[in-house]
């Protein structure tokens, strides 16, 4: 009889720590709200939609950062400059504007103090090839 009681006073205490670690996963319109500095950046190369190469590139501290600011506004910090812009986001699609010469648009995704995003060129000169970029950065202040 006294097995019986246990298993009650075992499961339920494990079950309420279950529970109260469940955290309700932020929108990425929240999620993104901060500052972030790029530590990586991926270069696919495709020819006719087949993988023929793949580079990573690691920067150094302070190299590339992106502040994200509620409202849809944001500055951009490279080692010697700061740039102003302004992002959207549609879903997963996030739209970076006035800092390039093209809007930049990319999908997007984060997950805890981590974010990606990817995006894809075609090749002006050769049609038939595409560039894939993967950039990473982590999360250095709200």
């Amino acid at each position: 009889m006294k097995n019986k009681a246990i298993i009650p006073a075992i499961i339920i205490p494990v079950f309420v720590l279950l529970l109260a670690s469940c955290e309700k996963e932020k929108p990425l319109s929240e999620a993104i709200i901060g500052k972030w500095e790029v530590v990586s950046m991926q270069e696919i190369t495709y020819v006719s939609n087949v993988k023929k190469s793949e580079a990573t590139i690691y920067l150094e501290a302070n190299e590339m950062k992106y502040q994200f600011i509620d409202g849809g506004s944001g500055i951009f910090w490279d080692k010697t400059d700061d740039y102003l812009f302004s992002w959207t986001l549609t879903g997963n699609q996030l739209t970076i504007s006035d800092l390039y010469t093209e809007d930049m648009v990319v999908n997007a995704s984060a997950d805890d103090d981590v974010l990606s995003w990817t995006y894809k060129v075609t090749d002006p000169q050769v049609p038939n090839k595409s560039y894939e970029y993967i950039m990473n950065a982590n999360r250095t202040g709200k």
